[in-house]
């Protein structure tokens, strides 16, 4: 249902649902004051002050508690805003929100006090993006990067390729009228470094996407190897907890098993799969074909080798590895020694050199450890994060997430990719500068300056009701 903006007073729990110490209900609207003073017993003078008195309705008295009153436009929504704090427990709060629709407010949609933020200026479409993010984030690195998505880390991009194309525009636009031949090769120099400089700075947006992806969503790491070579026990290490069936027969795993955990602040994803093998039980067959399927949909794939089998059956499992992930990026693999503890060390130093070979011949990465033991096995999500390049915990930069800023800044880069070209072939500038024109309107849609009510209405619908 669209959200309209009519000045009416809204109401809506704030707080999660369940037994807690605290429950909060926001009202945001011209008549809020007024509302909540017909069931509060103290009159709310001073904004930011917190007061405290009883809830009372024809009599009855409901709950003792706070109200804080926030006068329009020094609010959250920019409107006049009251927040009640009540003791915790969804009866009250309901019991209160209910008197609060008897007196005039309407229940809140999801996303309609960020709505009306957004509506009065308070904050941008990114900054309201950036606030779903925060709401939703569930992870240290996901949370710092809305964070400063909210501080205006893409804002400041975007600003300066909005006007870095402003100046391009006006720059065309003030050769209309003349003949496209006649620009001297200085100005035509900075025109050039004009469209260089905005490639390089929407390039930097669009390429950050997938690691905005990787922060927000959690990076995908796919156990492959033969049977028995270690990856349920892997996994189980990884978890901390017996969630993968361990025996010494092949084949026990069949079906993939998914679980998330976190690693200095960051989400990864880990899918343990059936045994990679040649095998005839219809059943495994059907696993093992899963297994595989899973490759496109990871970010990185480590292969488990068994380092107690001899150097020959070793080979053969990286040879057959090698084929199923011919296409995939050698940046995305990781070779996993298993079993370092069951070598001594003469076999060991004999087994990894032989290996080392091999490594460098075809351009793998091989990690030594003991799942069974936990010897090492932090490294593995050392090694990803180094190889992604993520550093959230010292880092001040802003990486999209949005695929809705993503498929526009595309598009963008489409329109000014057209009108360089264009201008390098000396066509008529009302060409160049349409596409321009083009690429501006797809900026001004990413930061809301152009509004599209569809995508609000999808947008803010995602917010939880009381944001």
């Amino acid at each position: 249902m669209p959200i309209s903006l009519n000045g009416e007073s809204i109401c809506a729990i704030c707080t999660s649902p369940g037994i807690g110490s605290i429950s909060v209900i926001r009202l945001s609207g011209k008549d809020s004051k007024t509302i909540v003073e017909k069931i509060f017993s103290k009159k709310l003078i001073k904004q930011r002050f917190m007061y405290y008195g009883s809830f009372k309705f024809k009599n009855k008295k409901i709950d003792e508690g706070l109200c804080v009153l926030f006068n329009a436009p020094n609010s959250y929504t920019g409107e006049e805003v009251v927040e009640l704090h009540l003791h915790g427990g969804d009866i009250i709060a309901k019991e209160i929100i209910d008197i609060l629709q008897k007196l005039g407010a309407s229940l809140a949609k999801p996303g309609e006090f960020t709505y009306r933020a957004y509506m009065n200026d308070k904050v941008d479409l990114l900054k309201a993006e950036a606030i779903s993010e925060m709401i939703n984030a569930d992870s240290a690195a996901s949370l710092r990067n809305s964070i400063i998505n909210f501080s205006g880390g893409l804002n400041k991009k975007y600003n300066n390729i909005r006007d870095l194309g402003i100046n391009l525009l006006a720059e065309i636009e003030s050769r209309v009228d003349f003949p496209e031949d006649v620009i001297p090769k200085l100005e035509k120099k900075n025109i050039q470094k004009i469209y260089k400089d905005l490639e390089i700075s929407l390039k930097s947006i669009i390429e950050g996407y997938k690691k905005g992806v990787l922060i927000n969503d959690g990076i995908n790491i796919l156990l492959l190897g033969s049977p028995n070579s270690g990856k349920s026990t892997l996994f189980n290490t990884i978890l901390e907890e017996e969630k993968a069936i361990v025996t010494d027969i092949p084949g026990t795993t069949r079906d993939s098993l998914e679980h998330i955990i976190t690693f200095n602040g960051m989400k990864f994803k880990i899918t343990d799969t059936a045994g990679i093998r040649a095998t005839e039980n219809l059943i495994e067959k059907i696993g093992i074909s899963k297994s595989i399927e899973k490759i496109n949909y990871s970010d990185f794939i480590l292969i488990l080798l068994d380092l107690s089998q001899n150097l020959t059956e070793l080979k053969k499992n990286m040879l057959h590895f090698e084929k199923i992930l011919n296409n995939v990026p050698r940046g995305t693999i990781l070779f996993i020694n298993n079993k370092i503890d069951l070598l001594n060390n003469n076999r060991k130093l004999l087994k990894l050199e032989n290996l080392k070979s091999y490594q460098i011949n075809k351009n793998f990465k091989f990690l030594n450890i003991s799942a069974k033991q936990n010897k090492n096995v932090k490294n593995i999500f050392k090694y990803i994060l180094k190889n992604t390049s993520i550093n959230h915990k010292n880092t001040t930069e802003s990486f999209m997430t949005s695929k809705r800023q993503f498929l526009l800044a595309t598009k963008s880069m489409e329109y000014l990719t057209q009108s360089k070209i264009k201008f390098g072939k000396n066509m008529p500038f009302e060409l160049v500068s349409q596409d321009i024109r083009f690429f501006l309107n797809n900026i001004a849609e990413i930061t809301g300056e152009i509004s599209n009510n569809d995508l609000y209405d999808v947008l803010f619908s995602k917010f939880c009701i009381g944001k």
